[in-house]
């Protein structure tokens, strides 16, 4: 079954300290179903899986095709590319690297993995006269939507600007 799946439970598990009940207790599942999964003698639902992945800092499509292969028959699970996966959910262009704004704006709307609320935000064009975001900051929102999911236009630049207070008190 899962075996890699289970690993990548264990290991979530242990590099939080956590034990197999208080796992499951964070999930509402019991610490027995945890040990299950970590063994690989069952998987955890879909949209359990995605629950945990989403806080292990996996993106949805990555952890949707962990969670196929583990179904899969072994002899079958190579087909499942998740490097390719993961280069796409990775970080992609570093925005911060961009320095002209025109260079910076083309870049993030060229990224594939531009949550589409966020993408209305960087195409936006009194985004650019007015809140003018860097690539630092772009390359934060993008994080975070990995994280909290995606939001309409207005929300994108309410979060840029709560991000701006909090580097403010940094430097």
């Amino acid at each position: 079954m899962g075996i890699e799946l289970g690993r990548m439970i264990q290991e979530f598990r242990e590099r939080n300290g956590l034990t197999q009940d208080n796992l499951g207790r964070r999930y509402d599942i019991s610490g027995p179903a945890v040990f299950k999964f970590e063994k690989g003698y069952v998987n955890p639902s879909l949209e359990l899986w995605k629950r945990i992945a989403a806080d292990m800092g996996l993106g949805e499509p990555e952890a949707v095709l962990i969670w196929v292969r583990a179904k899969l028959p072994e002899e079958h699970q190579g087909r499942i590319d998740l490097a390719s996966a993961a280069t796409r959910r990775g970080k992609g262009t570093d925005l911060a690297q961009i320095m002209e704004r025109d260079k910076l704006r083309a870049a993030a709307l060229a990224d594939p993995g531009l949550p589409a609320g966020l993408r209305a935000f960087v195409k936006d064009d009194e985004v650019w006269r007015i809140v003018k975001p860097t690539g630092r900051e772009l390359n934060l929102l993008k994080e975070m939507s990995r994280a909290i999911g995606d939001g309409r236009k207005g929300l994108w630049r309410n979060a840029l600007l709560v991000l701006r207070s909090f580097y403010s008190h940094e430097e």
